[in-house]
């Protein structure tokens, strides 16, 4: 099977926001900002406020808590956004043709050509709109539903389990 597609900033943003939801490094990452740093500031100025008996400091542990946890979530919010802006990768948004076979998956694009073998794909991961085959795990072809439609991109994910799978 064969898809030729261009992918535009959404689709990076999308392949981000995959990366970031499967990678365990940076989930511990994002864990510990959003509820251990808070609650270690909480801790410390609370206990900070008890010993030198100066209630106000609860106070601005609630605060600077509060602050830390919402400063965090919409940083790693805005994140897969702000990465796929400021990549100025010519190889991204140009043509790509990906071919499906049973033997591996082969991308063209006006400048460079790959193949893998299924052996060295390192995961396949899909969302509602698109499929991300990670040749690495950080690096993916990305196939947007969009381009393929609805049909074609659920034909394309049965093939890609049942040739990942074998």
């Amino acid at each position: 099977m064969q898809v030729v597609y261009q992918n535009n900033i959404d689709d990076l943003v999308a392949l981000n926001t995959d990366l970031m939801a499967t990678n365990e490094q940076f989930i511990n990452r994002k864990k510990w900002n959003l509820y251990a740093a808070p609650l270690l500031l909480l801790i410390v100025f609370s206990f900070i406020a008890y010993f030198m008996d100066k209630p106000g400091l609860y106070v601005g542990a609630i605060i600077g808590s509060i602050v830390s946890y919402l400063w965090t979530y919409f940083s790693y919010k805005n994140y897969p956004k702000k990465l796929a802006k400021k990549l100025k990768q010519k190889e991204v948004f140009c043509e790509h043709t990906v071919t499906i076979t049973a033997e591996g998956i082969r991308e063209a694009t006006t400048n460079s050509e790959s193949y893998h073998k299924w052996e060295a794909i390192d995961h396949i991961s899909a969302t509602t709109e698109h499929i991300f085959i990670y040749n690495t795990p950080i690096t993916a072809h990305i196939i947007p539903k969009r381009i393929v439609g609805a049909g074609d991109f659920n034909q394309i994910s049965e093939l890609l389990s049942l040739y990942k799978n074998s």
